[in-house]
């Protein structure tokens, strides 16, 4: 008695199937965590908060100093990253080039044509091409390359924030998470 195996594409079918369904699934809400500050009630609280707040201001000034000057440091990182990235962008075009040529050559061939004029007789019953054509390279930009840098050197936390939340918290103020919905949030009845 011969046994009959089913093809391998019947047995994964229903795996396949069930992947794909699972990717039409809506994905959950997604929450944010923000806080609300409640003042201290007392006046000795209070005026702890108005030394917090000056203390506040001079670090977020101190920060955006260090970013400033930071900024100035990058500025000829950026322009050689810039000059790099445009000699990898010329190797790349031309690597490009050639496989669009490649391309070109196998469409006018897979439709039984020549390149160079007249029937080849390499002809596929298919009606488009079976490999898809070559992507061209993303042309880079100064700007992509200097926001790289900045957001590598310069967007550092300065822990002015975390400062004065402790701060605040020490003078008798109240911090109170809070969740609010930032995306596909449930429909309120």
């Amino acid at each position: 008695m011969k046994t009959r195996m089913l093809p391998v594409s019947l047995i994964l079918l229903p795996g396949f199937l069930a992947f794909g369904l699972l990717g039409c699934a809506a994905p959950g809400p997604r929450y944010q965590t923000a806080y609300r500050y409640e003042l201290p009630a007392d006046a000795a609280g209070r005026a702890c908060l108005e030394k917090i707040g000056q203390n506040q201001m001079q670090c977020q000034q101190h920060c955006s100093t260090e970013y400033q000057a930071c900024l100035k440091i990058i500025e000829p990182q950026g322009q050689a990253r810039y000059a790099e990235a445009l000699k990898r962008y010329e190797i790349e075009m031309h690597r490009y080039n050639g496989e669009l040529s490649r391309y070109q050559i196998y469409l006018s061939m897979s439709r039984g044509w020549s390149p160079w004029g007249g029937y080849y007789g390499y002809y596929h019953p298919w009606p488009e091409p079976y490999y898809p054509p070559p992507v061209p390279p993303a042309k880079p930009s100064l700007e992509q390359e200097m926001g790289r840098l900045r957001q590598e050197k310069c967007e550092v936390d300065c822990g002015c924030q975390a400062s004065y939340d402790a701060s605040f918290l020490s003078c008798g103020g109240k911090r109170i998470p809070e969740q609010k919905c930032i995306a596909n949030c449930p429909q309120v009845k």
